[in-house]
């Protein structure tokens, strides 16, 4: 349908806010543990949400890690709930040898689409055609830091890597919604997937797909020069902090 009520330009011209352009924003932030109960099997861990997401599409989940007891994670994550009542989530995390068990301590931030109407006195708000809220006033937005632009395949005989050539420095969160129950959406040449946020004791921004050779390449490279992307967020809490 066509334009109307009120919309927000950038400085490349793009419509960035109107009835049509949902805008993501924060919804919350703390912390949450990852944990083994074996040296060498997987990790667990699972956060419910203070407030419930209340958004028809899922919320998107950042994450940096605070402290960790190996110098290597990797994690894949489940969101919990459904379409209108997101209320957490939970995470497989990656045994990579070593003989200390699992004990991450993992800062998350919260995103979604605005999915409330300003019950501020003063502010603004912009609705779409079935009255669903779009925009309000009273939310924080979020501005992406970067995006991953293209990747680095490294081959391995049972797992591949795929490099984001990135710097991911300390205060950086990176998303793993993208990797909801591993990414079935792989579809074919991988069992599982998930992300390295933590490589040789630094942040990292890795892919690693265990292979199934029997199914073929999945599509990681897009089409037409495009790549698949994962946003990098900076959360500073003077401006996103809980109310």
């Amino acid at each position: 349908m066509a334009e109307y009520g009120f919309s927000a330009i950038n400085n490349q011209l793009s419509v960035v806010i109107s009835n049509r352009y949902k805008v993501l924003v924060f919804s919350e932030r703390s912390q949450f543990n990852i944990r083994s109960s074996k040296t060498d099997a997987n990790g667990y861990g699972a956060a419910t949400f203070a407030k419930v997401v209340r958004s028809q599409e899922a919320p998107q989940i950042f994450v940096r890690v605070v402290s960790a007891s190996h110098p290597n994670l990797g994690l894949y994550i489940t969101i919990l709930g459904s379409p209108g009542a997101w209320t957490g989530f939970r995470v497989t995390s990656a045994a990579r040898g070593g003989s200390t068990l699992q004990n991450h301590v993992v800062e998350f931030v919260v995103c979604k689409f605005t999915d409330s109407y300003n019950s501020q006195v003063y502010g603004s708000e912009v609705r779409g055609e079935n009255n669903e809220p779009v925009y309000s006033s009273a939310d924080k937005v979020v501005k992406f830091s970067r995006f991953t632009k293209a990747w680095t395949k490294l081959n391995g005989s049972g797992v591949d890597e795929y490099k984001s050539n990135m710097v991911i420095e300390g205060d950086d969160f990176v998303s793993i919604s993208s990797f909801d129950r591993g990414v079935s959406w792989f579809m074919r040449g991988a069992r599982y997937a998930g992300l390295t946020i933590l490589d040789a004791g630094a942040p990292a921004l890795i892919i690693f797909v265990t292979k199934d050779t029997s199914m073929g390449p999945w599509f990681w490279q897009g089409i037409n020069n495009t790549n698949f992307s994962i946003p990098i967020c900076k959360f500073p809490p003077s401006r996103y902090a809980n109310t």
